[in-house]
Protein backbone atom coordinates (compact mmCIF):
# COMPACT_ATOMS: atom_id res chain seq x y z
CA UNK A 1 0.00 0.00 0.00
CA UNK A 2 2.88 2.60 0.75
CA UNK A 3 4.51 1.50 -2.60
CA UNK A 4 1.17 2.09 -4.16
CA UNK A 5 1.19 5.51 -2.12
CA UNK A 6 4.15 6.59 -3.38
CA UNK A 7 3.85 6.27 -6.82
CA UNK A 8 0.71 7.68 -6.50
CA UNK A 9 2.89 10.69 -5.27
CA UNK A 10 5.31 10.84 -7.34
CA UNK A 11 3.05 10.53 -10.92
CA UNK A 12 0.98 14.11 -9.17
CA UNK A 13 4.74 15.42 -8.72
CA UNK A 14 5.73 14.71 -11.92
CA UNK A 15 2.30 16.37 -13.83
CA UNK A 16 2.44 19.54 -11.77
CA UNK A 17 6.10 19.96 -12.94
CA UNK A 18 4.81 19.43 -16.75
CA UNK A 19 2.54 22.27 -15.99
CA UNK A 20 4.90 24.30 -14.50
CA UNK A 21 7.13 23.77 -17.58
CA UNK A 22 4.40 24.19 -20.17
CA UNK A 23 5.10 28.10 -19.27
CA UNK A 24 7.18 30.19 -21.59
CA UNK A 25 7.97 33.38 -21.96
CA UNK A 26 10.70 35.18 -24.34
CA UNK A 27 11.54 38.69 -24.51
CA UNK A 28 13.57 40.34 -27.04
CA UNK A 29 15.26 44.01 -26.65
CA UNK A 30 17.11 46.11 -29.05
CA UNK A 31 18.37 49.10 -28.57
CA UNK A 32 20.06 51.08 -31.33
CA UNK A 33 19.25 54.54 -30.77
CA UNK A 34 19.79 56.97 -27.99
CA UNK A 35 18.13 57.51 -24.23
CA UNK A 36 15.58 54.83 -25.03
CA UNK A 37 13.83 53.09 -22.61
CA UNK A 38 12.00 49.63 -22.46
CA UNK A 39 9.95 47.33 -19.79
CA UNK A 40 8.89 43.92 -20.24
CA UNK A 41 6.19 42.28 -17.78
CA UNK A 42 5.65 38.37 -18.30
CA UNK A 43 3.77 36.08 -16.43
CA UNK A 44 0.76 33.55 -16.08
CA UNK A 45 0.30 29.96 -16.97
CA UNK A 46 1.06 30.06 -21.08
CA UNK A 47 2.92 31.53 -23.38
CA UNK A 48 4.26 35.58 -24.14
CA UNK A 49 6.37 36.79 -26.58
CA UNK A 50 7.95 40.39 -26.68
CA UNK A 51 9.42 41.98 -29.66
CA UNK A 52 10.81 45.68 -29.00
CA UNK A 53 13.05 47.31 -31.45
CA UNK A 54 14.13 51.11 -30.51
CA UNK A 55 16.26 52.94 -33.26
CA UNK A 56 15.47 56.11 -32.33
CA UNK A 57 15.86 58.62 -29.23
CA UNK A 58 14.02 59.09 -26.24
CA UNK A 59 11.45 56.77 -27.19
CA UNK A 60 9.89 54.66 -24.84
CA UNK A 61 8.17 51.18 -24.77
CA UNK A 62 6.34 49.16 -22.24
CA UNK A 63 4.75 45.51 -22.51
CA UNK A 64 2.60 43.84 -19.63
CA UNK A 65 1.60 40.26 -20.88
CA UNK A 66 -0.15 37.79 -18.34
CA UNK A 67 -1.15 34.80 -20.20
CA UNK A 68 -3.17 31.69 -19.83
CA UNK A 69 -2.99 28.25 -20.94
CA UNK A 70 -3.66 28.21 -24.62
CA UNK A 71 -2.34 30.24 -27.79
CA UNK A 72 0.71 32.27 -27.76
CA UNK A 73 0.40 36.54 -26.50
CA UNK A 74 2.48 38.37 -28.91
CA UNK A 75 3.49 42.03 -29.00
CA UNK A 76 6.08 43.44 -31.35
CA UNK A 77 7.60 47.56 -30.96
CA UNK A 78 9.37 48.42 -33.09
CA UNK A 79 10.14 52.82 -32.81
CA UNK A 80 11.92 53.26 -36.10
CA UNK A 81 15.17 55.31 -36.96
CA UNK A 82 14.73 59.19 -36.94
CA UNK A 83 11.13 58.92 -34.20
CA UNK A 84 12.13 60.79 -30.90
CA UNK A 85 10.47 60.77 -27.76
CA UNK A 86 7.27 58.52 -28.77
CA UNK A 87 5.35 56.15 -26.42
CA UNK A 88 4.22 52.67 -26.66
CA UNK A 89 2.53 50.45 -23.91
CA UNK A 90 0.71 47.01 -25.14
CA UNK A 91 -1.17 44.87 -22.46
CA UNK A 92 -1.92 41.56 -22.83
CA UNK A 93 -4.40 39.52 -20.24
CA UNK A 94 -5.59 35.90 -21.99
CA UNK A 95 -4.10 33.73 -24.52
CA UNK A 96 -3.62 34.18 -28.75
CA UNK A 97 -3.79 37.71 -28.22
CA UNK A 98 -1.39 39.61 -31.47
CA UNK A 99 -0.06 43.58 -31.10
CA UNK A 100 2.30 45.07 -34.01
CA UNK A 101 3.16 48.50 -33.00
CA UNK A 102 5.10 50.64 -35.58
CA UNK A 103 5.94 54.46 -34.67
CA UNK A 104 7.83 57.32 -36.68
CA UNK A 105 7.34 60.74 -36.25
CA UNK A 106 7.88 62.65 -32.47
CA UNK A 107 6.08 63.01 -29.14
CA UNK A 108 3.44 60.68 -30.50
CA UNK A 109 1.35 57.95 -28.31
CA UNK A 110 -0.23 54.45 -28.36
CA UNK A 111 -1.85 52.53 -26.01
CA UNK A 112 -3.07 48.91 -26.58
CA UNK A 113 -4.87 46.97 -24.45
CA UNK A 114 -6.01 43.12 -25.11
CA UNK A 115 -8.34 41.21 -22.63
CA UNK A 116 -9.22 38.38 -23.42
CA UNK A 117 -8.77 35.37 -27.08
CA UNK A 118 -7.10 35.78 -30.17
CA UNK A 119 -7.96 39.55 -30.31
CA UNK A 120 -5.25 41.24 -32.79
CA UNK A 121 -4.25 44.61 -33.58
CA UNK A 122 -1.67 46.76 -35.92
CA UNK A 123 -1.10 50.03 -35.09
CA UNK A 124 1.30 52.11 -37.65
CA UNK A 125 1.98 55.77 -36.67
CA UNK A 126 3.78 58.10 -38.69
CA UNK A 127 2.99 61.44 -36.54
CA UNK A 128 3.70 63.72 -35.04
CA UNK A 129 2.05 64.53 -31.60
CA UNK A 130 -0.38 62.02 -31.79
CA UNK A 131 -2.60 59.80 -29.88
CA UNK A 132 -3.49 56.02 -30.63
CA UNK A 133 -5.81 53.90 -28.39
CA UNK A 134 -6.95 50.01 -28.89
CA UNK A 135 -8.49 48.69 -26.24
CA UNK A 136 -10.52 44.88 -26.88
CA UNK A 137 -12.61 42.90 -24.92
CA UNK A 138 -13.61 39.09 -25.30
CA UNK A 139 -12.37 37.38 -28.18
CA UNK A 140 -11.49 37.72 -31.95
CA UNK A 141 -11.70 41.11 -32.43
CA UNK A 142 -9.53 42.96 -35.06
CA UNK A 143 -8.72 46.35 -35.47
CA UNK A 144 -5.96 48.03 -37.91
CA UNK A 145 -4.95 51.81 -37.16
CA UNK A 146 -2.97 53.67 -39.96
CA UNK A 147 -2.33 57.34 -38.37
CA UNK A 148 -0.18 59.76 -40.24
CA UNK A 149 -2.03 63.45 -39.31
CA UNK A 150 0.00 65.37 -36.82
CA UNK A 151 -2.35 66.65 -33.66
CA UNK A 152 -4.62 63.69 -34.54
CA UNK A 153 -6.62 61.22 -32.58
CA UNK A 154 -7.84 57.59 -32.95
CA UNK A 155 -9.66 55.47 -30.28
CA UNK A 156 -10.85 52.43 -30.85
CA UNK A 157 -12.95 50.11 -28.79
CA UNK A 158 -13.84 46.56 -29.36
CA UNK A 159 -16.01 44.48 -27.14
CA UNK A 160 -17.63 40.74 -27.90
CA UNK A 161 -18.61 38.92 -25.01
CA UNK A 162 -19.88 35.66 -26.82
CA UNK A 163 -17.45 33.18 -26.99
CA UNK A 164 -18.93 31.63 -30.10
CA UNK A 165 -19.13 34.13 -32.31
CA UNK A 166 -16.24 35.97 -34.30
CA UNK A 167 -15.84 39.09 -32.88
CA UNK A 168 -15.81 43.10 -34.38
CA UNK A 169 -14.14 44.32 -37.34
CA UNK A 170 -12.39 47.85 -37.67
CA UNK A 171 -10.23 49.76 -39.93
CA UNK A 172 -8.75 53.17 -39.78
CA UNK A 173 -6.49 55.20 -42.01
CA UNK A 174 -6.43 58.98 -40.90
CA UNK A 175 -4.22 61.39 -42.72
CA UNK A 176 -6.06 64.85 -41.71
CA UNK A 177 -3.87 67.13 -39.24
CA UNK A 178 -5.82 67.55 -36.19
CA UNK A 179 -8.37 65.38 -36.87
CA UNK A 180 -10.27 62.72 -34.79
CA UNK A 181 -11.65 59.20 -35.12
CA UNK A 182 -13.32 57.13 -32.48
CA UNK A 183 -14.60 53.76 -33.52
CA UNK A 184 -17.29 51.44 -30.42
CA UNK A 185 -18.30 47.81 -31.13
CA UNK A 186 -20.34 46.01 -28.96
CA UNK A 187 -21.27 42.52 -30.13
CA UNK A 188 -20.22 40.21 -33.13
CA UNK A 189 -18.98 40.67 -36.48
CA UNK A 190 -19.90 44.65 -36.73
CA UNK A 191 -17.69 45.84 -39.33
CA UNK A 192 -16.28 49.66 -39.39
CA UNK A 193 -14.09 51.06 -42.06
CA UNK A 194 -13.11 54.97 -41.50
CA UNK A 195 -10.84 56.67 -44.23
CA UNK A 196 -10.38 60.82 -42.88
CA UNK A 197 -8.31 62.55 -44.91
CA UNK A 198 -9.73 66.27 -44.04
CA UNK A 199 -7.97 68.45 -41.44
CA UNK A 200 -10.11 69.36 -38.04
CA UNK A 201 -12.70 66.85 -38.92
CA UNK A 202 -13.98 64.32 -36.42
CA UNK A 203 -15.98 60.63 -36.96
CA UNK A 204 -17.63 59.10 -34.73
CA UNK A 205 -18.84 55.63 -35.64
CA UNK A 206 -20.75 53.46 -32.78
CA UNK A 207 -22.25 49.75 -33.32
CA UNK A 208 -24.31 47.72 -30.79
CA UNK A 209 -25.44 44.31 -31.88
CA UNK A 210 -24.28 41.78 -35.00
CA UNK A 211 -23.64 41.74 -38.28
CA UNK A 212 -23.63 45.90 -38.76
CA UNK A 213 -21.49 47.44 -41.43
CA UNK A 214 -20.21 51.46 -41.60
CA UNK A 215 -17.92 53.22 -44.00
CA UNK A 216 -16.63 56.68 -43.92
CA UNK A 217 -14.55 57.99 -46.46
CA UNK A 218 -14.23 61.66 -45.01
CA UNK A 219 -12.13 64.11 -46.95
CA UNK A 220 -13.45 67.53 -46.56
CA UNK A 221 -12.02 69.46 -43.73
CA UNK A 222 -14.04 71.05 -40.26
CA UNK A 223 -16.26 68.47 -41.28
CA UNK A 224 -18.51 66.06 -38.78
CA UNK A 225 -19.68 62.60 -38.92
CA UNK A 226 -21.52 60.71 -36.57
CA UNK A 227 -23.09 56.81 -37.66
CA UNK A 228 -25.08 54.94 -35.19
CA UNK A 229 -25.86 51.08 -35.32
CA UNK A 230 -28.13 49.31 -32.94
CA UNK A 231 -29.68 46.15 -34.52
CA UNK A 232 -28.52 43.62 -36.67
CA UNK A 233 -27.61 43.55 -40.71
CA UNK A 234 -27.70 47.33 -40.77
CA UNK A 235 -25.62 48.99 -43.17
CA UNK A 236 -24.39 52.84 -43.91
CA UNK A 237 -21.84 54.65 -46.13
CA UNK A 238 -20.80 57.56 -45.93
CA UNK A 239 -18.93 59.25 -48.72
CA UNK A 240 -17.29 62.17 -50.96
CA UNK A 241 -17.65 64.95 -48.44
CA UNK A 242 -16.85 68.76 -48.94
CA UNK A 243 -15.63 70.94 -46.19
CA UNK A 244 -17.46 72.00 -43.13
CA UNK A 245 -20.42 69.24 -43.79
CA UNK A 246 -22.32 67.42 -41.12
CA UNK A 247 -23.47 64.02 -41.19
CA UNK A 248 -25.67 61.99 -38.65
CA UNK A 249 -27.13 58.71 -39.22
CA UNK A 250 -28.95 56.66 -36.76
CA UNK A 251 -29.93 53.15 -37.69
CA UNK A 252 -32.17 51.03 -34.63
CA UNK A 253 -33.51 48.09 -36.25
CA UNK A 254 -32.93 44.86 -38.56
CA UNK A 255 -31.22 45.43 -42.62
CA UNK A 256 -31.77 49.36 -42.51
CA UNK A 257 -29.61 50.80 -45.28
CA UNK A 258 -28.83 54.49 -45.68
CA UNK A 259 -25.92 56.04 -48.33
CA UNK A 260 -24.87 59.87 -47.95
CA UNK A 261 -22.59 60.57 -50.99
CA UNK A 262 -21.40 63.79 -52.88
CA UNK A 263 -21.73 66.26 -50.23
CA UNK A 264 -21.47 69.91 -51.06
CA UNK A 265 -19.85 72.54 -48.51
CA UNK A 266 -21.76 73.57 -45.61
CA UNK A 267 -24.22 71.10 -46.40
CA UNK A 268 -26.25 69.14 -42.60
CA UNK A 269 -27.44 65.59 -43.44
CA UNK A 270 -29.95 63.99 -40.51
CA UNK A 271 -30.75 60.35 -41.34
CA UNK A 272 -33.18 58.16 -38.93
CA UNK A 273 -33.86 54.66 -39.72
CA UNK A 274 -36.23 52.72 -37.05
CA UNK A 275 -37.42 49.40 -37.78
CA UNK A 276 -37.27 47.02 -40.66
CA UNK A 277 -35.87 47.13 -44.47
CA UNK A 278 -35.73 50.94 -44.47
CA UNK A 279 -33.97 52.35 -47.64
CA UNK A 280 -32.55 55.60 -47.67
CA UNK A 281 -30.27 57.53 -50.32
CA UNK A 282 -29.43 61.31 -50.13
CA UNK A 283 -27.03 62.14 -52.84
CA UNK A 284 -25.60 65.21 -54.71
CA UNK A 285 -26.45 67.53 -52.10
CA UNK A 286 -26.22 70.72 -53.11
CA UNK A 287 -23.72 73.51 -51.42
CA UNK A 288 -25.10 75.21 -48.03
CA UNK A 289 -28.10 72.87 -47.90
CA UNK A 290 -29.98 70.73 -45.45
CA UNK A 291 -31.43 67.37 -45.87
CA UNK A 292 -33.37 65.24 -42.98
CA UNK A 293 -34.71 61.66 -43.38
CA UNK A 294 -36.96 59.94 -40.64
CA UNK A 295 -38.32 56.26 -41.59
CA UNK A 296 -40.14 54.87 -39.00
CA UNK A 297 -41.70 51.00 -40.25
CA UNK A 298 -40.58 48.46 -42.54
CA UNK A 299 -39.38 48.59 -46.10
CA UNK A 300 -39.81 52.30 -46.49
CA UNK A 301 -37.20 54.00 -49.60
CA UNK A 302 -36.33 57.71 -49.41
CA UNK A 303 -34.14 59.35 -52.16
CA UNK A 304 -33.00 62.88 -52.22
CA UNK A 305 -30.90 64.45 -54.98
CA UNK A 306 -29.67 67.45 -55.68
CA UNK A 307 -27.45 68.22 -58.69
CA UNK A 308 -23.48 69.44 -57.32
CA UNK A 309 -22.22 72.57 -57.46
CA UNK A 310 -20.55 72.31 -60.74
CA UNK A 311 -22.10 69.53 -63.59
CA UNK A 312 -19.59 67.04 -65.26
CA UNK A 313 -18.29 68.24 -68.20
CA UNK A 314 -20.23 68.20 -71.29
CA UNK A 315 -18.91 67.78 -74.92
CA UNK A 316 -20.09 71.17 -76.54
CA UNK A 317 -19.58 70.90 -80.94
CA UNK A 318 -16.63 72.80 -82.28
CA UNK A 319 -15.51 73.92 -78.60
CA UNK A 320 -14.69 70.60 -77.33
CA UNK A 321 -15.71 69.58 -73.37
CA UNK A 322 -16.71 72.14 -70.91
CA UNK A 323 -18.46 72.06 -67.70
CA UNK A 324 -21.49 74.60 -67.42
CA UNK A 325 -20.98 77.35 -64.79
CA UNK A 326 -24.41 77.28 -62.95
CA UNK A 327 -25.06 77.85 -59.03
CA UNK A 328 -26.80 75.34 -57.04
CA UNK A 329 -27.05 76.36 -53.47
CA UNK A 330 -29.06 76.79 -49.85
CA UNK A 331 -31.75 73.80 -50.76
CA UNK A 332 -33.81 72.30 -47.86
CA UNK A 333 -35.64 68.70 -48.29
CA UNK A 334 -36.79 66.60 -45.80
CA UNK A 335 -39.08 63.54 -46.36
CA UNK A 336 -40.74 61.49 -43.07
CA UNK A 337 -42.33 58.15 -43.67
CA UNK A 338 -44.67 56.35 -40.85
CA UNK A 339 -46.09 52.84 -41.49
CA UNK A 340 -44.94 50.24 -43.95
CA UNK A 341 -43.81 50.04 -48.46
CA UNK A 342 -43.99 54.10 -48.65
CA UNK A 343 -41.77 55.63 -51.09
CA UNK A 344 -40.90 59.13 -51.48
CA UNK A 345 -38.00 61.12 -53.83
CA UNK A 346 -37.06 64.65 -54.17
CA UNK A 347 -34.66 66.37 -56.52
CA UNK A 348 -34.00 69.69 -56.77
CA UNK A 349 -32.07 72.33 -58.72
CA UNK A 350 -31.48 75.65 -58.40
CA UNK A 351 -31.01 77.43 -55.25
CA UNK A 352 -33.13 78.93 -52.16
CA UNK A 353 -35.95 76.05 -52.32
CA UNK A 354 -37.85 73.98 -49.86
CA UNK A 355 -39.27 70.38 -50.54
CA UNK A 356 -40.49 67.91 -48.30
CA UNK A 357 -42.83 64.87 -47.95
CA UNK A 358 -44.47 63.38 -45.34
CA UNK A 359 -46.37 59.70 -45.64
CA UNK A 360 -47.89 57.79 -42.50
CA UNK A 361 -49.60 54.62 -43.63
CA UNK A 362 -48.83 51.83 -46.06
CA UNK A 363 -48.09 51.93 -49.85
CA UNK A 364 -47.97 55.64 -50.28
CA UNK A 365 -45.98 56.71 -53.68
CA UNK A 366 -44.60 59.93 -54.06
CA UNK A 367 -42.10 59.01 -56.36
CA UNK A 368 -38.81 56.72 -56.25
CA UNK A 369 -35.30 56.42 -57.18
CA UNK A 370 -35.98 55.03 -60.55
CA UNK A 371 -37.90 58.13 -61.30
CA UNK A 372 -39.24 60.41 -61.54
CA UNK A 373 -39.21 61.80 -58.63
CA UNK A 374 -42.39 62.71 -56.40
CA UNK A 375 -41.03 66.53 -56.28
CA UNK A 376 -38.82 68.52 -59.17
CA UNK A 377 -37.44 71.42 -58.23
CA UNK A 378 -35.88 73.69 -60.97
CA UNK A 379 -35.46 77.57 -60.35
CA UNK A 380 -35.53 79.66 -57.33
CA UNK A 381 -37.52 80.31 -54.11
CA UNK A 382 -39.77 77.59 -54.52
CA UNK A 383 -42.09 75.62 -51.91
CA UNK A 384 -43.36 72.20 -52.87
CA UNK A 385 -44.77 70.52 -49.85
CA UNK A 386 -46.55 66.88 -49.76
CA UNK A 387 -48.48 65.12 -46.96
CA UNK A 388 -50.10 61.49 -47.41
CA UNK A 389 -51.95 60.39 -44.09
CA UNK A 390 -53.57 56.45 -45.21
CA UNK A 391 -52.88 54.23 -48.01
CA UNK A 392 -52.05 53.86 -51.49
CA UNK A 393 -52.04 57.24 -52.19
CA UNK A 394 -49.87 58.65 -55.33
CA UNK A 395 -48.54 62.06 -55.95
CA UNK A 396 -46.15 64.09 -57.97
CA UNK A 397 -44.81 68.23 -57.99
CA UNK A 398 -43.37 69.29 -60.80
CA UNK A 399 -42.08 72.92 -60.61
CA UNK A 400 -40.19 74.24 -63.20
CA UNK A 401 -39.62 71.50 -64.98
CA UNK A 402 -39.28 72.78 -68.25
CA UNK A 403 -36.22 75.32 -68.06
CA UNK A 404 -32.75 74.25 -68.64
CA UNK A 405 -31.20 71.85 -66.14
CA UNK A 406 -27.74 73.04 -66.73
CA UNK A 407 -27.60 76.81 -66.87
CA UNK A 408 -30.32 78.83 -64.53
CA UNK A 409 -31.69 81.42 -66.87
CA UNK A 410 -34.40 83.64 -66.81
CA UNK A 411 -36.79 80.82 -68.10
CA UNK A 412 -36.05 79.20 -64.84
CA UNK A 413 -38.81 78.97 -61.96
CA UNK A 414 -39.16 81.37 -59.02
CA UNK A 415 -41.26 81.67 -56.31
CA UNK A 416 -44.02 79.05 -56.69
CA UNK A 417 -45.42 77.18 -53.91
CA UNK A 418 -47.24 73.89 -53.86
CA UNK A 419 -49.03 72.27 -51.32
CA UNK A 420 -51.01 68.64 -51.20
CA UNK A 421 -52.21 66.69 -48.78
CA UNK A 422 -54.16 63.72 -48.94
CA UNK A 423 -55.87 61.95 -46.38
CA UNK A 424 -57.56 58.42 -47.26
CA UNK A 425 -56.23 56.32 -49.66
CA UNK A 426 -55.82 55.57 -53.50
CA UNK A 427 -55.91 59.15 -54.07
CA UNK A 428 -54.17 60.71 -56.99
CA UNK A 429 -52.66 63.73 -57.41
CA UNK A 430 -50.00 65.84 -60.03
CA UNK A 431 -49.32 69.05 -59.58
CA UNK A 432 -47.17 70.85 -62.62
CA UNK A 433 -45.81 74.66 -62.21
CA UNK A 434 -43.72 76.45 -64.97
CA UNK A 435 -43.62 80.28 -64.07
CA UNK A 436 -43.31 82.77 -61.23
CA UNK A 437 -45.44 83.05 -58.18
CA UNK A 438 -47.95 80.48 -58.90
CA UNK A 439 -49.89 78.69 -56.03
CA UNK A 440 -51.70 75.56 -55.80
CA UNK A 441 -53.43 74.39 -52.84
CA UNK A 442 -55.05 70.19 -52.89
CA UNK A 443 -57.01 68.78 -50.18
CA UNK A 444 -58.17 65.40 -50.71
CA UNK A 445 -59.86 63.46 -47.55
CA UNK A 446 -61.37 60.33 -48.85
CA UNK A 447 -60.95 57.74 -51.51
CA UNK A 448 -60.28 57.18 -54.94
CA UNK A 449 -60.04 61.08 -55.33
CA UNK A 450 -58.06 62.31 -58.73
CA UNK A 451 -56.80 66.14 -59.23
CA UNK A 452 -54.64 67.22 -61.84
CA UNK A 453 -52.95 71.21 -61.69
CA UNK A 454 -51.31 72.73 -64.60
CA UNK A 455 -50.26 76.34 -64.46
CA UNK A 456 -47.93 77.83 -66.78
CA UNK A 457 -46.98 81.74 -66.75
CA UNK A 458 -46.84 84.02 -63.44
CA UNK A 459 -48.74 84.50 -60.22
CA UNK A 460 -51.68 81.88 -61.00
CA UNK A 461 -54.10 80.69 -58.20
CA UNK A 462 -55.42 77.53 -57.54
CA UNK A 463 -57.31 75.81 -55.31
CA UNK A 464 -58.85 72.57 -54.79
CA UNK A 465 -60.80 70.81 -52.50
CA UNK A 466 -62.06 67.28 -52.74
CA UNK A 467 -63.94 64.50 -50.10
CA UNK A 468 -65.48 61.54 -50.14
CA UNK A 469 -65.43 58.93 -52.81
CA UNK A 470 -64.56 59.06 -56.68
CA UNK A 471 -63.94 63.19 -57.37
CA UNK A 472 -62.31 63.93 -60.25
CA UNK A 473 -60.65 68.05 -61.07
CA UNK A 474 -58.47 69.11 -63.64
CA UNK A 475 -57.43 72.81 -63.63
CA UNK A 476 -55.11 74.13 -66.31
CA UNK A 477 -54.25 77.48 -66.45
CA UNK A 478 -52.28 79.47 -68.98
CA UNK A 479 -51.44 83.29 -68.78
CA UNK A 480 -51.05 85.61 -65.80
CA UNK A 481 -53.29 86.19 -62.95
CA UNK A 482 -55.84 83.62 -63.15
CA UNK A 483 -57.74 81.92 -59.97
CA UNK A 484 -59.81 78.65 -60.14
CA UNK A 485 -61.03 77.57 -57.01
CA UNK A 486 -62.95 73.84 -57.21
CA UNK A 487 -64.60 71.89 -53.95
CA UNK A 488 -65.74 68.39 -54.54
CA UNK A 489 -67.91 66.20 -52.13
CA UNK A 490 -69.07 66.32 -49.11
CA UNK A 491 -68.92 69.94 -47.21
Amino acid sequence: MKTLIKTGVSLLALALSGATLAQSNSSNVEQTGNGEAATVNQSGTGTNASDIDQDGSGNDAFVTQVSIAGDLNSSTILQAAGSSDNSADVEQVGEGNDSDVTQEGEDSTVNVTQNGTDNTSGVTQFSNFAITSVIQNGNQNESTVAQSGNLASIAVTQTNTDGNSEGNDSFVDQSGTGATVTVIQNGQMNISTVTQVGSLAGVTVTQEGEDNDSLVDQTGSSASIVVNQNGSGNDSDVTDLAAAVSVDVDQDGTDNVSLVDQIGEDATIEVAQDGTGNNSEVVGIARGSDVTVSQQGNGNESTVTQDPALRAAVFIPFAGPMTPPITNEDQSASVTQTGSDNEGAIAQYGRNQVASITQIGNGNFAGNRLGPAGIIQVGENQTASLAQDGNGNESTIRQGTDADYFLLTGTASDGNIATVTQDGDDGRSTVDQDGDNNLARLDQDGFENLSTITQTGNSNTAIVTQSGVGNQSIVTQNGNGNTATVTQGTP
